[in-house]
């Protein structure tokens, strides 16, 4: 029974890490954003807002002006509603 247990744990524990995975890669993501705002890269990490991953990258576009661009590391759409 301890055996069947211990298994059990680690099974939850294992798929729970996944939960919070992004599936969408660092290199997709930037892509995604400039070719919304095209320019320099500045950051690009993940965060979770509500409860959903979200990739933010951070851009010093063409044009000079900077733009924080977040696209939904499940869905790979951009996300207009996160701050």
């Amino acid at each position: 029974m301890r055996t069947l247990n211990t298994l059990l744990a680690a099974a939850l524990l294992a798929t729970a890490g996944s939960a919070f995975a992004a599936t969408l890669t660092k290199e997709e993501a930037i892509a995604k954003a400039q070719a919304i705002h095209p320019g320099e890269v500045v950051k690009a990490y993940t965060e979770v807002q509500h409860g959903r991953t979200l990739w933010e990258v951070q851009i010093k576009g063409e044009d000079g002006r900077k733009a924080a661009i977040f696209i939904d590391a499940e869905t790979g759409e951009q996300d207009l509603k996160a701050k």
